[in-house]
């Protein structure tokens, strides 16, 4: 079935040419293998390096200063309130304008305890509004009773 024969390379003459070696290598050249390659082989460059020059110093100072004078000019600077004397130049109706702009009423603003805090002792908001106690009986006199009982409830 099988007919090969093996044969172990020990069991050949030892003149037998698959027994000798093919090759031949010159005296010592696996003694100074080690060291030859080695002179071969590039050392790799640092890949980073600082050196210093006046122009590099100057780009630096310049970019850093750029980035100072944009953060200063950028930042929010804090807004303090606004005293007398910088909105006694606006006119009443402006403020009132302005206001009915933002949505805010004169109730809105009479419910306001900071303004309330304003106004000196002795003097109300109704001092300021321009309102005769005339207009306010007609209004009182015109809204029924009943109608103010029954959204309270």
């Amino acid at each position: 079935m099988n007919d090969k024969k093996y044969i172990r390379i020990e069991e050949l003459d030892k003149e037998h040419p698959l027994r000798q070696q093919p090759f031949t290598v010159p005296e010592g050249y696996f003694d100074t293998l080690p060291s030859r390659v080695q002179a071969r082989i590039v050392k790799p460059k640092p890949s980073f390096t600082i050196s210093w020059s006046w122009q590099r110093t100057v780009a630096s100072l310049a970019g850093a200063s750029l980035l100072a004078v944009l953060v200063w000019n950028t930042l929010p600077q804090r807004q303090e309130s606004l005293g007398e004397e910088a909105l006694s130049g606006v006119s009443d109706e402006t403020i009132k304008l302005y206001l009915e702009e933002q949505g805010l009423s004169t109730y809105d603003l009479a419910d306001n305890e900071a303004v309330q805090a304003s106004f000196s002792k002795g003097v109300s908001l109704m001092d300021y509004l321009d309102v005769k106690p005339e207009q306010i009986r007609k209004q009182v006199e015109s809204q029924d009773v009943s109608d103010m009982l029954n959204t309270e409830s």
